[in-house]
């Protein structure tokens, strides 16, 4: 028992240090997802050693501390995201002509459980529906939706990578694009709050670095690095969401809000797990909605299953521009926008 202690405890170590190489590869970042899981794994293995406690004196000590500064590691990286950090994204109470609620989701594209999707719009009613994952067989069970969202995006693909967009919130300047992968497209638009403020709003959804889908997170990276850039250069309050296939602790994610100064309204509430929905014990926070700090949370929720892998998720924003002045941003500093500009800069494989 006490070498099954051991190597498990060698293979957790891999697992916590192997991210820590910023490498492209798929093998050095999908370590990163479970980094709560693995930080539950690391607390069992120290009671293993403990309890199993070998001979070999020396070795016990290096590898019993190894597995504790680890566990200490992925505990500090994951704090931010639980209740009893500090909120990044202040509460405020709802001000209708202020307000905006918004509805993502990730549907699978093989989901063909359409009522349910449409009865948690019902349920939500939000103003403005994002999903990804969408083919022309999702399009046509959804179009009902234009009776009462009439400002729509479409961009339908049988890849898993189509999106739809629905808005009763009046829109301009909408573009469908291909900033990194032809076969990957994004939603860039604005649109009108009641109160006569215009917001800008991003949709993305990248490939994510799996077997499959790409070796490489590189295009991902890439995505996220520009529309990064893109939200820094702008003066309008601004809101990223989608499916980015990343988590909210990775160091991508981390570089992403810094470079862009987005706020994460879980930071201080919770990890709220989206995928995967069909597994209790490894699920990660993958769908998000980033905003800048003109906004102010008054409900967020994760949504029940609904026939997908990904469980929606449903945010209510309220816009309030004194709250510029309440709200710190994240901040990178030099080294960290150069890597953002090698990111953003590198060549991909589809390119």
């Amino acid at each position: 028992m006490a070498i099954i202690a051991w190597v498990i405890s060698v293979v957790f170590l891999l697992m916590t240090l192997l991210p820590l190489v910023h490498s492209d590869y798929w093998v050095f970042r999908i370590f990163e997802y479970p980094r709560f899981q693995k930080m539950i794994i690391g607390l069992a293995c120290l009671l293993a050693l403990v309890v199993l406690k070998p001979h070999v004196e020396g070795a016990f000590i290096f590898l019993f501390s190894t597995v504790a500064a680890c566990v200490i590691f992925l505990s500090i990286k994951i704090f931010p995201y639980t209740p009893f950090s500090k909120r990044e994204v202040l509460e405020r109470a709802s001000k209708k002509d202020a307000d905006v609620r918004i509805l993502t989701a990730n549907v699978l594209q093989t989901n063909s459980q359409y009522e349910k999707l449409l009865q948690q719009v019902r349920e939500m009613n939000p103003d403005i529906i994002f999903l990804v994952e969408t083919d022309e067989k999702w399009a046509t069970a959804v179009n009902g939706l234009k009776d009462d969202y009439p400002f729509t995006i479409q961009k339908p693909l049988d890849n898993t990578y189509g999106l739809l967009f629905f808005s009763r919130l009046p829109l301009r300047n909408s573009s469908i694009l291909f900033r990194v992968d032809p076969e990957v497209p994004s939603i860039e638009t604005e649109a009108q709050l009641p109160c006569g403020q215009w917001i800008k709003i991003y949709g993305l959804h990248p490939k994510p670095p799996v077997p499959g889908e790409s070796l490489y997170a590189t295009a991902k990276d890439k995505e996220l690095m520009k529309v990064a850039f893109e939200v820094k250069a702008q003066t309008k309050p601004c809101v990223v969401m989608g499916d980015l296939n990343d988590v909210a602790w990775s160091h991508v994610t981390k570089l992403f809000r810094k470079v862009s100064g987005l706020l994460d309204p879980r930071r201080g509430r919770g990890f709220y797990s989206t995928f995967s929905a069909e597994s209790r014990l490894m699920r990660f926070p993958l769908d998000y909605l980033f905003c800048s700090s003109h906004f102010g949370l008054v409900s967020m929720r994760r949504m029940p299953h609904n026939g997908s892998d990904h469980f929606p998720m449903f945010i209510h924003l309220c816009y309030d521009s004194s709250l510029v002045q309440k709200q710190e941003e994240p901040v990178a500093d030099q080294q960290e926008v150069k890597e953002a500009h090698q990111k953003a800069a590198e060549k991909t494989p589809a390119e």
